[in-house]
């Protein structure tokens, strides 16, 4: 009995020992294990400060180049403005004239104000009937642009869809398959269909006429990302409150100001209480419109394709025309 339990002692102490052997093992490799994943998470570590003391040198020397354009830029707009002033002297002009569409974005600072969409009179897209030059009725200068792009191209069918369409998605569905459509004829003449509608608005909406005049100088820029139309960014846009990202050449908010200033000379009020309800309806479009994202936006009732087819110092103005 005695030797039978010697015997048990003896296994069970070389089995303790095995298993502490084994333990000693499995510790050892999982240190090994963990050391490894250690040092993979040190290089890991490494690497991405390095990337960021990459990306920081980036940074400066992308802040470098900005500060040297715009050091070109400052050099060439005093340039363009000294041969201003001698074609000015030359026509006998006054060399301070103002000339609010050739203010330079850079110049334009953060004073600024947002306007533009469906709830804005001076967008294209805001819904008064007009009537063009062949007695035609249209529900928006957006709808008769759409009605004469169908005509350029001879769609007749297009032409009567877009005209007596109920809504503005229902007229933009049909000028979205106008027949024959080509992007590079129309940018030819788009222009000058875009001004025609405006100036029918104006023309025959004497209140809204009213409201561009009470804008005085202020800047008018077309947000939207219609390079010829507007600044190249829609409202909705981050970049569209920084004129520095404008890329866009902003032909319908210049030629808003020409207008503006052309009628401005003859411009008369019938009287104080026009003048006064004029001035309360600028008052609530800063504060319920502009600089608000369109509401139509939200809708997502305008598309890219209609789009493409379609805030010196002071109080600028950025117009959505296709929002």
């Amino acid at each position: 009995m005695a030797a039978i339990l010697f015997l048990i002692i003896v296994n069970s102490e070389q089995a303790n020992n095995l298993l502490r052997i084994e333990m000693g093992r499995t510790y050892n490799e999982d240190s090994a294990h963990l050391q490894q994943d250690v040092n993979f998470l040190k290089q890991e570590i490494s690497m991405i400060r390095n990337a960021v003391v990459l990306l920081e040198t980036e940074k400066d020397n992308l802040r470098q180049a900005v500060r040297k354009l715009k050091l070109e830029n400052a050099r060439l707009k005093e340039k363009v403005r000294r041969i201003n002033d001698k074609v000015r002297a030359v026509e006998g002009k006054d060399g301070e004239e103002s000339n609010e569409e050739e203010v330079d974005y850079d110049d334009i600072g953060k004073d600024f104000i947002l306007v533009g969409g469906a709830q804005d009179p001076l967008s294209i897209r805001y819904e008064v009937t007009i009537v063009d030059d062949q007695s035609i009725e249209h529900k928006s200068a957006e709808r008769y642009y759409w009605y004469k792009m169908a005509e350029y191209f001879g769609d007749a069918d297009a032409m009567e869809k877009i005209r007596s369409a109920p809504n503005t998605a229902k007229a933009e569905e049909a000028m979205k398959d106008i027949k024959g459509f080509d992007e590079k004829s129309w940018n030819d003449v788009k222009m000058k269909v875009w001004e025609k509608g405006q100036t029918f608005k104006f023309e025959q909406v004497r209140w809204i006429t009213n409201l561009l005049i009470e804008t005085g100088s202020c800047y008018i820029a077309v947000s939207h990302q219609d390079k010829m139309f507007g600044t190249g960014w829609r409202k909705n846009r981050e970049e569209s409150n920084k004129p520095i990202f404008w890329d866009g050449k902003n032909m319908g908010g210049k030629f808003l100001m020409r207008y503006r200033k052309k009628i401005a000379a003859d411009h008369s009020w019938t009287g104080p209480a026009e003048k006064e309800e004029t001035h309360h309806k600028y008052m609530e479009m800063k504060r319920f419109v502009w600089r608000r994202i369109d509401p139509a936006v939200r809708a997502g009732i305008a598309g890219p394709r209609g789009a493409l087819r379609g805030g010196f110092r002071g109080c600028f103005f950025f117009l959505n025309i296709f929002e």
